[in-house]
């Protein structure tokens, strides 16, 4: 038996200093290594896992998240 894990389509983006919270779309997901999102459609933004949260920078801004959500399948002796 093995585990598959699978990741959510979206993710929720927070600037550090600021309380606003935006949707991004998941482009690339690697469990506890990087993220990499996409805001409206033109911004695509690398983040790097901390031990806690994602986190990058773009613009001057520090961005974190604390990822998709995450789900955990095991599978059976035949698939």
């Amino acid at each position: 038996m093995s585990t598959i894990i699978r990741h959510g389509d979206t993710c929720q983006i927070k600037m550090a200093k600021g309380s606003k919270t935006v949707e991004a779309v998941v482009d690339q997901f690697i469990f506890e290594q990087t993220l990499d999102v996409i805001i409206n459609k033109s911004v695509k933004l690398k983040l790097k896992w901390n031990g806690k949260v994602y986190e990058g920078r773009s613009a001057g801004m520090d961005i974190e998240s604390t990822g998709p959500s995450i789900s955990y399948t095991q599978t059976g002796l035949r698939g």
